[in-house]
């Protein structure tokens, strides 16, 4: 009979979640002017009148997160488009930008956060949303965005 014990890595990530410092809509910035090109590069998000309409085509106004990921990105600008109808339990859509512009992470979340861990020199991202799972998002520089890494079971 076999027994399985979860990995120092696993408790350690574990602890690192548990740790970590969320960031949600509440600590964005409503969108100005001068994010209009960060907006025109987010996917599903469209311009309509004096306003943004998400993929479920419902009025949104979307906010925007500076988020230091360290290394080569530096503060990458997070995009957030709350629409719990549209993105379900996570409430919203989250995607990462680099400063040119070019999507680095974009999926619905309920809040965003940096681990101590890196990769690339770029630190390692968490997500959260409904449930005890939560995935770790690492830096593949070859290919210019955050790639998932593993889920750790946080019961």
């Amino acid at each position: 009979m076999a027994i399985f014990l979860p990995s120092a890595y696993a408790q350690s990530d574990k602890a690192a979640i548990t740790q970590a410092y969320w960031r949600t809509s509440e600590q964005a910035r409503p969108v100005t002017l001068s994010d209009t090109e960060v907006l025109k590069a987010t996917p599903d998000l469209k311009r309509a009148g004096e306003g943004y309409r998400d993929m479920c085509d419902t009025s949104v106004t979307p906010k925007i997160l500076l988020l230091d990921v360290g290394g080569i990105l530096g503060t990458v600008s997070v995009v957030i488009e709350e629409d719990s109808f549209c993105f379900g339990g996570d409430g919203a859509q989250y995607t990462v930008l680099d400063k040119g512009h070019r999507v680095l992470w974009h999926n619905s979340a309920a809040g965003i956060a940096t681990l101590e861990s890196r990769h690339a020199s770029v630190w390692d991202l968490i997500f959260a949303g409904p449930g005890m799972k939560v995935p770790i998002w690492i830096w593949k520089a070859a290919e210019h965005r955050f790639v998932l890494h593993t889920v750790v079971d946080t019961e």
